[in-house]
This record gives structure tokens, C-alpha cells and sequence, in this order.
């Protein structure tokens, strides 16, 4: 079993082991060493990368027997036999940032013990973001600002993080934040005099180095709430993206650092009521089309109809306009738009007879024989479409329908204009 360098070192970056064996991972060469300062993802923070004899280190896992496999990139590997000295390298960057997220973690779940009495029962520590979940669904409405401010007090503290491991005897006198998931000696890491936690992972030497934790949401998840979160050079990294997009909206704005939400606000109230205006606008402008057409319908006794194909309308438009067109009494309306999604909307009154789903189905076939068009619907309102098609498939598309509802074996001739 290899010696875990990283368990009394946190900050051993560079060391010398001996090939206990070469293997494979998923095709992949491997080694496993004497030693290592690798660590394998486990517990919810992620392996390490880096180096050994000039080959990448990809991934660091444990497998099932305890030993730490070393996953690489290269050819290296062909040339080691087991008892040869390698020189490995722990990326550095990547170490610190997982240190501090971890570290922050700890922090950060004793203090939402201690600001609103809730334990976290699981972590994970993401290539962005870091979680913890805890068990409620319901979080007072300032719990996160109250354990974030409590968390940052502590790394202000600079108070000594260590790391040290107690027998079966010494356990029951340390006050775990919760139980450890192994028997026998157990490895605790402590924030002096805050937190104890059963923890195999790396930390920082002291609380003043994780430097910020910051929680950026809170989502319910069943009958948990998922807190997301930043610590560190991550933090920093969110606060100067953050304040940069802040900086544009002020000069876009012209409103001050604290004024930008209020102007926001503003802007959203506005668009609304242009919004909602706009809408009452094209009411009115459908209404008017409405009567237009109408004024023009061709009456063959017992229905009224109005067909028109259009040139790229907006569908909602066009449903619109069906719907205020079959208000009317006795009104049959076959309305098409041709474009490269074209639509069929066929609604009629209700003192009107015909079928519309069933000549939506006719329509269809000729405006797309191959089937790309879809659509359905009611006796009394359909649509369908999203097939390709110019404005004289359209109107074709209309003209069978309406020879289908007259009751025709075939197509007959519409005045089907376009617009």
C-alpha cells in the first residue's frame, strides 16, 4: 500500500518514489509507487494532476484493493520496471484551488451549524463551483447571508487548520461534525477550536488562507436546499468577472455602482408596459384585418369564406387572426404563410359545418408530400406546418383544402391572394 505523502504534507509538490507495478485503466498506462503526494478523487474533491518521468498524470484513482493508481498520457511507461526511482510533480495551481475550496467547505458547513442548525450531508467540489446540501427544504429567509458572514469571520481569524489522526480511544472525545464513515484510526481535520471533521482530503495551514468563501445560489431540490458556492482564487475570479459586467451595465446605464439594480428594475417595468401596449396595438391591428377581410368574403349560400396566403407572418399572428375571423358568424377560415417553416391555420364558426383537423390532414399532404409537415387539431380549429414551402404550394395547400370541405373529389380553384 503506498505511503499518502499528502496526508502530513498538503503542500509537497515535487517527490521521488519507487515502480511497485505498471498496469492498465480502461486502456490507459498506469503506475502504481511506493509513495505518492497524488491524490485520488475521493470524498468529493477531485485527483490531482501533474507529472511523473516527464509523463502527464490524467486521472489518480483508488481501486478496489486501496491502491492509488496513477493514470497517464505518453509512452513513458513502457520503459519503467518495477523498482525504478521516478520523479513525480503535483500541479501546483490545481492543488492550492482544490485546497482552498476544501478547506472553505469545512468553514462553511460548520457555520451554517452554528448560524442556522443545519448539518451538510453531502459535498462536492466542481471544476466552477462548489455544493453542499442540507437537509431542508425551507432555509430562513437570511440563513445564507448569516453563515456566509459567520464563515468569513472565522478565516478572518487566521486560526490554524491541522491535521492529525485518533484511535478508537480518543474518538468519542472529539466533537465531529459527523460520524466517520471508517473504523480504526481515523484522520480529523480540524479547524483550531471551530471544526473537527473525519476527512481524508487536502487543506490549507490556515483559515486566513482560503481568503473568501462567497454562496452564489440556494435551489431547492426535493426536500433539500443545494447551496453553491466559491472560495478563494475562485471567488476572486467571480467577484472580477462580476464587477466587470457591473462596470458595462453602469456606463450603459449611466447609473452608479448601487443604482444599477434600480435602473434595471426600471428598464424591466418599461418593457413591460411596451409590451403589454404593443400587444393591445396588434389587437387592434387584427381586429381591423378581421373586418377587412370579412368585408371581402365569398358567400356560397351557407358559408362564409376567407382564405389568404401570406409571405413569412408570424404564426402567432396568424392564429390570432383565424381565431377573430371565425367570431364571425358562418365563417370558414383557411389562412396560410408560406416561408421556410410554412403554416396552415383553418378555424371556423361555430354555427359553420366542415371539419377542420380533417382538412388541415389534406392541406398537409399536398403542401408536403413527403410528411415533413405536421400538425392537428379540432373539428373547429387546426393547425399545422414547418415544411418549406413558397406561397403557391401554400395556396395550393388551401385550394385542396377548401375543394375537400365543399365536398370535391378534387382541387378546385381560390382566390387566394398574397400578402
Amino acid at each position: 500500500m503506498a505511503l499518502r505523502l499528502y496526508r502530513t504534507d498538503a503542500y509537497l509538490t515535487c517527490f521521488t518514489a519507487r515502480v511497485v507495478a505498471r498496469v492498465t485503466h480502461n486502456g490507459a498506462p498506469a503506475l502504481i509507487l511506493d509513495q505518492t503526494a497524488f491524490y485520488p478523487e475521493a470524498g468529493g474533491q477531485p485527483h490531482d494532476v501533474g507529472s511523473i518521468a516527464h509523463a502527464r498524470v490524467a486521472n489518480v484513482i483508488e481501486d478496489a484493493e486501496g491502491e492509488i493508481v496513477h493514470i497517464l498520457e505518453g509512452d513513458v511507461v513502457d520503459s519503467l520496471r518495477p523498482g525504478d526511482e521516478v520523479r513525480g510533480r503535483v500541479d501546483w495551481g490545481r492543488r492550492f484551488d482544490h485546497m482552498q475550496q476544501h478547506s472553505g467547505q469545512h468553514v462553511l458547513s460548520q457555520a451554517f451549524i452554528r448560524a442556522v442548525g443545519l448539518d451538510t450531508i453531502a459535498m462536492h467540489i466542481g471544476r466552477g463551483d462548489c455544493t453542499i446540501d442540507l437537509p431542508t427544504a425551507a432555509l430562513p429567509s437570511d440563513a445564507l447571508e448569516r453563515a456566509e458572514r459567520e464563515a468569513n469571520a472565522i478565516i478572518m481569524e487566521d486560526r490554524p487548520i491541522l491535521a492529525y489522526e485518533v484511535g478508537d480511544a480518543d474518538l468519542p472525545s472529539i466533537p465531529l461534525r459527523r460520524p466517520p464513515k471508517v473504523s480504526g484510526a481515523v484522520r480529523i481535520v480540524e479547524v483550531k477550536g471551530y471544526d473537527w471533521s473525519a476527512c481524508g482530503g487536502t487543506h490549507v495551514r490556515s483559515t486566513a488562507q482560503i481568503g473568501l468563501v462567497k454562496i452564489i445560489k440556494a435551489e431547492k431540490r426535493g426536500a433539500e436546499t443545494r447551496i453553491t458556492f466559491r472560495c478563494g482564487g475562485r471567488a476572486l475570479d467571480d467577484y472580477v468577472r462580476l464587477s466587470a459586467a457591473t462596470g458595462r451595465l453602469m456606463e450603459a446605464l449611466s447609473a452608479g455602482r448601487y443604482e444599477v439594480e434600480q435602473a434595471v428594475q426600471k428598464l424591466i417595468a418599461e418593457s413591460r408596459a411596451d409590451r403589454k401596449a404593443l400587444q393591445e396595438a396588434r389587437a387592434r391591428l387584427i381586429a381591423y384585418e378581421a373586418a377587412e377581410l370579412l368585408a371581402g368574403a365569398a358567400e356560397d349560400g351557407e358559408r362564409r369564406w376567407v382564405t389568404r396566403t401570406f409571405v413569412g407572418r408570424d404564426p402567432a399572428e396568424l392564429r390570432a387572426l383565424a381565431k377573430q375571423l371565425a367570431a364571425a358568424s358562418r365563417v370558414v377560415v383557411l389562412l396560410g404563410a408560406s416561408g421556410d417553416k410554412a403554416q396552415l391555420v383553418f378555424a371556423r364558426a361555430q354555427d359553420a359545418t366542415g371539419d377542420m383537423a380533417a382538412a388541415l390532414r389534406c392541406a398537409l399532404a399536398v403542401l408536403s408530400p413527403d410528411g415533413a409537415a405536421k400538425g392537428g387539431g379540432a373539428p373547429a380549429f387546426a393547425q399545422g406546418g414547418g415544411a418549406p414551402a413558397d406561397p403557391s404550394q401554400v395556396q395550393a395547400a388551401i385550394a385542396a383544402a377548401r375543394a375537400w370541405l365543399r365536398g370535391q373529389p378534387r382541387a378546385a380553384s381560390v382566390n387566394a391572394d398574397t400578402s
